[in-house]
């Protein structure tokens, strides 16, 4: 096998294992904010605080499991990404309207703005929806300490104790998303100076 052959199945393994993990994170991404939504949407009722705090921490700690597999994804994807733009431009594909097929595309990646003032990127969208579901599994942990501490209107605390923890987490996501791109970004540059 010649230095082009490796180079072609190079490419082809890396962009098989990058549509694995995009196929990972869409089913991901399907799941989790449904199993969240559907949970705090079935506990709009006051209930017990045991009952509270045990739907609320399985589903918190479960979905903060899932996010760290997910951001764990997203480094190797991003290298995988870089990995396969720099073995593009080794190769001399194509990019851009005349290219009729995969190869080429993954130097041609844009970012567009979700109402003219958001990135649309991929970090922003795990942001986004692990922010809100780690917000409602806090609403219901929050809501059933509030109910064994006696404290007046829980729901409505600790529904915005779950808000201010979705926020949180939704910013750091978002950052440690960037983070994520731009390591990715260095170590392809550092590749394509050797």
């Amino acid at each position: 096998m010649d230095a082009e052959d490796r180079l072609r199945l190079d490419y082809d393994r890396t962009t098989d294992l990058v549509q694995s993990l995009l196929d990972t994170r869409f089913k991901l991404l399907a799941l989790v904010p449904t199993i969240a939504g559907a949970a705090v949407g079935l506990i709009s009722a006051p209930r017990p605080a045991v009952e509270l705090l045990g739907v609320g921490v399985l589903g918190l700690v479960a979905t903060v499991g899932v996010l760290l597999y997910e951001l764990h994804n997203s480094e190797i994807l991003e290298a995988m990404l870089r990995h396969a733009q720099v073995l593009e431009r080794v190769l001399g594909l194509e990019t851009g309207p005349k290219v009729h097929g995969p190869e080429g595309l993954l130097n041609a990646r844009a970012r567009s703005r979700f109402l003219g003032v958001v990135t649309a990127g991929p970090d922003r969208a795990l942001a986004l929806v692990y922010g809100a579901a780690l917000g409602g599994w806090s609403y219901l942990v929050a809501w059933g300490v509030l109910v064994a501490c006696g404290v007046p209107n829980p729901q409505e605390t600790g529904a915005v104790i779950g808000a201010v923890a979705g926020v949180i987490v939704l910013w750091d996501v978002d950052r440690m998303g960037r983070g994520i791109v731009r390591e990715a970004e260095r170590t392809a540059g550092t590749l394509l100076d050797t």
